[in-house]
């Protein structure tokens, strides 16, 4: 028994050694070329990646969250002041005009495209919101565009309703004639609030569409460096991840 213990205490010893001197590597020093340095065997530990929850499972366009801010202001432009509910209050009333102007139940354009050429101003916020909460896709088009531009861009997006704000309808009129389509022109950003004619809103007009995610939210055209423009097209899901 005690010749077996010695046997394999040795063997093990034996194993050990020959285990340390296969890790023992030579570094060469500038000094001493006879120096020996020990490496140790690296112990690799493995990295288990999670999935943190999302807070994006069901994104929601900003208007959705307008009321909660009420007489707060919202944006400041060359026109004045606006506060979150002007704007939605706004925005309101010119989706029931697209909706009417479409003959669609509110909310139940089903990813139409509309084409609006607005100021860097609120009536670009409140076209904006109006396409979406009519359930409609915005097609945002450039003022410094040329005619022949614009119509590509209003044609190649297969576009079903043009708004035009404050002053820009004498162009977008005549080209809507054109191609066949409504135009709905917006008045001067000061007095957005006439479009407010459905009285004080109850919010529930934003729960017509309950899933916006995949929803289309926007076409954006290239510039075109290679070619024609081409249309990007973003999802509500898209827009708040940026």
């Amino acid at each position: 028994m005690l010749l077996e213990l010695l046997t394999f205490a040795t063997h093990s010893q034996k194993w050990t050694f020959l285990h340390w001197k296969a890790n023992l590597v030579r570094n060469i020093h500038p000094l001493d070329p006879r120096r020996w340095s020990l490496r140790l065997p690296v112990q690799r530990s493995t990295h288990r990646w999670t999935t943190a929850p999302s807070s994006r499972i069901n994104p929601r366009p900003v208007f959705t969250r307008a009321l909660g801010f009420g007489e707060k202001l919202a944006i400041v432009d060359s026109s004045g002041k606006h506060t979150y509910k002007q704007l939605y209050c706004s925005s309101l009333g010119l989706a029931s005009r697209i909706s009417a102007t479409l003959k669609s139940d509110f909310g139940g354009l089903d990813g139409r495209r509309i084409s609006f050429l607005c100021a860097n101003d609120a009536s670009y916020v409140v076209a904006q919101w109006a396409t979406w909460m009519s359930g409609g896709t915005a097609v945002p088009l450039y003022r410094k565009h040329p005619l022949s531009e614009l119509e590509y861009i209003i044609s190649d997006s297969q576009t079903s309703l043009l708004l035009a704000a404050h002053p820009y309808g004498e162009a977008l009129e005549p080209l809507a004639q054109k191609l066949g389509l409504p135009c709905l022109t917006l008045p001067p950003t000061s007095d957005l609030n006439t479009l407010d004619d459905v009285g004080s809103p109850s919010g529930e007009e934003e729960n017509v569409i309950r899933e916006w995610a995949d929803q289309p939210a926007m076409i954006v055209y290239t510039s075109g460096t290679t070619g024609r423009p081409k249309g990007v097209l973003h999802t509500h899901s898209s827009i708040q991840a940026m």
